[in-house]
């Protein structure tokens, strides 16, 4: 079943490499035949792109059937316009100008307007005005080269209105297809090979029409009409290959709101703006001498320059709300930041010291004793102090654990208004504390220890006006020599145990055997 699923998408492709293979032979006989049915070959091209449509919609079924209905749709007049032409060229008879092959064309590109502007919107979905502005520029620059190359030169011409006013449609249809080609072509997005086939389609179809009817109108003959058969041809094989390969069926959401401008794309609209000023520093067709063409080129000038304008302030507002985004964003990584590092200090703070007195806890007395330890000397001696409290266990069992830790915390806060700045207090847990002083000589360190001792004569007042009084026992040990962390604390838990066992509310200091 795997194999299978996976040939499926071989298979499609190959289908598509069909079509554009029997395609192109088709050309190839239409260049080389002398014959002059060669001139019916075209309408073969036309009229496989409706087959290959409603193939393209069985196999693949993309996203939406309207659009391609649509092109489908388009493809039937183009076709019998095709073959009325073709006839009067295989009995090579002059084609009835206007007739009803051109009103079968036109109405043809009515109806490729029509599926296009759907197709555009289910592929860019909502219009935006910068991707409209974008394709109006583009389509005004190509309005300003229609009109001196195709338009200005029918109005010269001495046809009459009604054949006059079918000339000038067909370039004014093609305008109307290209400004659908800028909106697929300038949004932003990735796009399907199905999508890239169709873009090819317009692209050729307005390449072909651009060639004929471009030397039709300043020669009075249109040059190289092989070429620009040709071009159809290829446009027609390429709209039939988009529905028929298989992304057609892969939905595709292009963007046109992107309101930032890529170089290349303002490269695109400013050159296009310069093409009116060219042509008229150019004189073409003498142009300059004409009041009507320079009143309406320096018109579409201007109208472009209002587009390019309005275009280049949504570049500024886009610009303005990016730095406006950045400093919002550069704001809030600086207060993540300041959050993280607030946390951060928190967490370290937690880690080194007690929650409920906020006293250093024995992973921070032990960093500082070794740090305090490795300066130690006769000349910079340190003390460690290890405290227990007498009578703590009566407190807690008498008036329960919360009264007990109130007065933990009172005695937390009684030593820390005892000691030094400079000196650590730390709870080491339960009702055991210790003390590191620096710089204290063993007298000195006597004396310190007698006043801690006398601090606990007063009583601790607790909530609810209890009043406690409790002792303490203290070990010391003088450091007057370098030592280790275990030694020091090993001396000290010495002392504090032997004041324990002498009678508790005493000191005891660790004499070295």
């Amino acid at each position: 079943m795997g194999k299978v699923q996976g040939m499926l998408p071989a298979r499609r492709d190959a289908v598509v490499w069909a079509y554009a293979a029997a395609g192109t032979t088709i050309i190839i006989i239409y260049l080389v035949s002398s014959s002059s049915a060669r001139f019916m070959l075209p309408v073969l091209v036309a009229a496989s792109v409706v087959f290959a449509i409603a193939m393209g919609l069985t196999r693949n079924r993309p996203p939406s059937f309207v659009p391609w209905c649509l092109l489908a749709a388009a493809m039937v007049p183009y076709t019998v316009a095709d073959a009325i032409w073709g006839m009067y060229q295989v009995r090579d008879a002059d084609v009835p100008f206007p007739g009803v092959a051109d009103m079968l064309y036109l109405g043809s590109y009515l109806l490729f307007a029509a599926g296009l502007v759907t197709l555009a919107r289910q592929q860019s979905g909502r219009l935006h005005l910068a991707g409209l502005l974008d394709a109006g520029i583009v389509t005004l620059g190509f309005c300003i080269l229609s009109w001196a190359f195709i338009i200005a030169p029918y109005l010269r011409s001495e046809l009459s209105a009604w054949p006059l006013a079918v000339s000038i449609a067909y370039p004014v249809a093609d305008l109307v297809l290209l400004s659908v080609a800028a909106r697929l072509m300038l949004a932003t997005g990735k796009r399907t090979p199905s999508l890239l086939l169709c873009i090819g389609w317009l692209l050729a179809l307005l390449a072909a029409d651009s060639l004929y009817y471009g030397t039709l109108a300043t020669t009075g003959t249109a040059i190289a009409e092989d070429v620009s058969e040709v071009g159809w041809m290829v446009s027609s094989l390429l709209l039939g290959a988009a529905v028929l390969h298989p992304s057609v069926g892969r939905p595709t959401q292009l963007s046109d709101g992107d309101e930032s401008m890529p170089r290349r794309r303002l490269s695109i609209l400013i050159a296009l703006i310069l093409m009116g000023p060219l042509i008229m520093v150019a004189n073409v067709g003498g142009i300059r001498y004409q009041p009507v063409n320079v009143t309406v080129i320096v018109g579409m000038l201007a109208t472009l320059s209002l587009l390019l304008v309005l275009r280049i302030a949504f570049l500024a507002q886009y610009a303005q709300s990016r730095a406006t985004e950045a400093r919002t964003q550069a704001h809030d990584l600086a207060a993540s930041l300041r959050e993280q590092e607030e946390l951060q200090k928190q967490l370290s703070h937690q880690a080194t010291h007690d929650p409920l007195t906020g006293l250093a806890n024995r992973v921070l007395l032990d960093e500082r004793l070794e740090s305090a330890l490795g300066r130690c000397s006769a000349t910079c001696p340190a003390g460690l102090l290890m405290l227990d409290l007498d009578g703590f266990k009566e407190v807690n069992d008498s008036l329960g654990h919360p009264s007990g830790d109130e007065l933990l915390v009172g005695v937390a806060r009684r030593l820390t208004g005892r000691v030094r700045e400079q000196d650590i207090v730390a709870r080491l847990g339960g009702d055991e504390f210790a003390l590191l002083v620096e710089g204290m000589g063993a007298s000195a360190l006597y004396d310190y220890t007698v006043r801690i001792l006398d601090s606990f004569k007063d009583s601790f007042t607790l909530a609810h006006g209890h009043s406690v009084h409790v002792t303490t026992s203290i070990g010391a040990r003088s450091l007057t020599r370098p030592t280790t962390l275990a030694e020091a604390l090993r001396d000290a838990d010495i002392a504090l145990y032997q004041a324990k066992t002498a009678g508790k509310n005493q000191a005891v200091f660790f004499e070295s055997p």
